[in-house]
């Protein structure tokens, strides 16, 4: 994978040079991440987006001096109907105030049976001892586009079996147009070799009328992982 990635980028004659990073040096460190998960509800930014699909995903993300350059893409197969997510974002950390925070700047597509939309936002994230909390101010695309922030609070459990953690967490986005809430845990198992396991159990609830509606919904889901 690494291999076809240098081949291509060397065809292309891509370089970095300005960040002191040549394509080849840059492409060997890729982390290309493959996987495959089920849900019988998916949600984002506390709407809902599609009911009892099948999702194949895949990751690059690409290293830059100080930050890091991130693409996905989510395809779900629900009721025969192939549906696309995808997104792009830069990641660095920075200081304000004299507190070292992670800031991740971000656009994305969720095309959804219930309503396609794109989004730009911009998170940071502060790392304390008892939790990570992380605001997103977020913005829909389009001259009727909804903008909020999402609040969400985390955090990572170890547990008595060897590779296995927990982390609990609660998110809140207050919209122009809905309010809405998402309280749940999420497990990881990680079995080595670049394969790991997930599992998610979620409650889910919003002030909005339609297909994105939320009314004290359970979301359940499962995951495997290979990271290349």
């Amino acid at each position: 994978m690494k291999t076809l990635f240098c081949s291509i980028a060397t065809m292309l004659g891509i370089t970095f040079g300005n960040a002191g990073v040549t394509a080849t040096n840059l492409l060997g460190d890729l982390s290309p991440e493959l996987g495959v998960s089920y849900s019988n509800l998916s949600t984002t930014r506390g709407l809902a987006t599609r009911e009892d699909s099948l999702a194949y995903s895949a990751l690059v993300e690409v290293p830059l001096e100080g930050a890091n350059l991130s693409l996905g893409i989510d395809l779900h197969d629900g009721d025969g109907d192939l549906e696309k997510d995808w997104s792009v974002a830069y990641a660095r950390p920075v200081e304000i105030f004299g507190q070292s925070l992670g800031a991740k700047a971000h656009f994305s597509r969720v095309d959804s049976s219930f309503g396609d939309w794109e989004e730009v936002g911009l998170a940071l994230t502060y790392a304390h001892d008892l939790a990570d909390v992380t605001a997103t101010v977020w913005r829909e695309l389009g001259s009727d586009g909804s903008y909020g922030v999402e609040v969400m609070l985390s955090r990572g459990v170890a547990t008595p079996v060897e590779n296995l953690s927990l982390t609990p967490f609660v998110a809140v986005n207050v919209g122009e147009d809905y309010d809405a809430v998402e309280a749940g845990v999420s497990a990881d198992y990680d079995f080595g070799n670049g394969f790991s396991a997930s599992a998610k159990v979620s409650y889910n609830d919003n002030d909005v009328d339609g297909a994105h509606a939320l009314d004290h919904d359970w979301s359940v889901g499962v995951g495997v992982n290979y990271k290349f």
